[in-house]
């Protein structure tokens, strides 16, 4: 979603992917789907095929409230002016350089109510770089061209040789990747994505989580003028195209403070959505219903990617299983963004 909601089944992702690189020689085993009885539920279940997915066939398609199509970047922007704020008033507008920005983004996850097996997720911190270009024929917009540089899983002392060795591979892999989204002169995003097709393993799951951070480099402005203490929103529907679901996030953000060069935005948002465990091993029915809260200060440059973003976002995961408790999780993601 456009404010970084993770999808709490990551949150042993990463453990995951560290320990699969230290040993990627072992075969995996056949598994069998068991009837659908009492037993417990795999904790590994894939919630989303989208994790998995090695194809472009879980690309998620979004449309904003305001009936504006993907592509349509050059239409003025879909946020809704709720409150102007006081006078003076003056436009909030994008108007990108070319100029690269480094960027740093660490991400904490932590989760409550885990099963007592899953692994501690260790925090990671991305270096990329950001560099506009203009996009032929709408004016105000640009491409924003992503290159990761640097990847540091920030493991404890005295991990086990296995997971430092995984480790070391996977922050090798990511170093090169490269993506793009574009903005428009309103903040609207749109053709985020990354190229990971032939990648190693493990490399488009974090690549995905990553995402999340991206998303917040440009925030949605209004057509309005505004002044401080302005307030608007914009919604949007996500749906995952593996999946035939939709989310639907709602996004608040709040003028706190602007100058010449920029402004500080508060960024709420909220997000729910329901969609059907793809595992084969799930007893056929079983759901799960996601919610989640987002609170973020952006400090925003208008030529160019933010230049500070801090907060979190707290997910509420329930899974649903016919003649089963439900299954509860929480988890909390942690982002602290720098750009120079």
């Amino acid at each position: 979603m456009r404010a970084s909601c993770v999808s709490a089944v990551r949150v042993c992702v990463l453990a995951a992917m560290v320990s699969m690189l230290a040993c990627n020689e072992d075969k995996p085993k056949t598994q069998s789907k068991p009837p659908a009885s009492g037993e417990p539920i795999p904790d590994d279940l894939v919630y989303n095929a989208g994790l998995d997915d090695k194809t472009t066939a879980a690309k998620v398609v979004i449309a904003s409230d305001s009936g504006a199509t993907p592509g349509a970047l050059g239409a003025g922007s879909t946020a809704k002016l709720v409150d102007g704020g006081a006078d003076p008033k003056a436009p909030l507008v994008y108007a990108f350089s070319t100029k690269a920005r480094t960027v740093t983004a660490t991400i904490k996850m932590t989760a409550t109510n885990a099963p007592a097996n899953t692994p501690e997720q260790p925090p990671f911190r991305f270096t990329f770089t950001a560099t506009p270009k203009p996009v032929f024929g709408l004016a105000g917009s640009s491409t924003i061209d992503v290159k990761i540089t640097k990847l540091e899983i920030l493991m404890p002392p005295g991990a086990p040789p296995q997971q430092a060795a995984g480790k070391e591979q996977l922050e090798k892999a990511l170093v090169g990747v490269a993506g793009h989204f574009d903005a428009s002169s309103h903040g609207d995003i749109d053709n985020l994505d990354f190229e990971t097709s032939g990648a190693a393993q493990g490399v488009g799951e974090i690549v995905s989580i990553m995402q999340q951070a991206l998303e917040l480099l440009v925030v949605p402005l209004p057509n309005e003028p505004v002044g401080i203490g302005a307030k608007w929103t914009k919604t949007e529907s996500k749906r995952l195209a593996d999946q035939g679901t939709s989310m639907s996030t709602t996004v608040t953000i709040t003028l706190q403070a602007r100058d010449k060069a920029g402004a500080t935005l508060k960024v709420d948002a909220s997000n729910t959505g329901t969609m059907a465990v793809s595992d084969p091993r799930a007893p056929k029915g079983t759901m799960v219903q996601r919610s989640t809260t987002a609170s973020y200060t952006v400090i925003i440059r208008l030529d160019g990617v933010a230049q500070k973003v801090d907060g979190e976002a707290k997910n509420d995961v329930v899974q649903k299983s016919p003649g089963q408790p439900d299954q509860a999780l929480s988890v909390k993601l942690t982002q602290n963004l720098t750009s120079i």
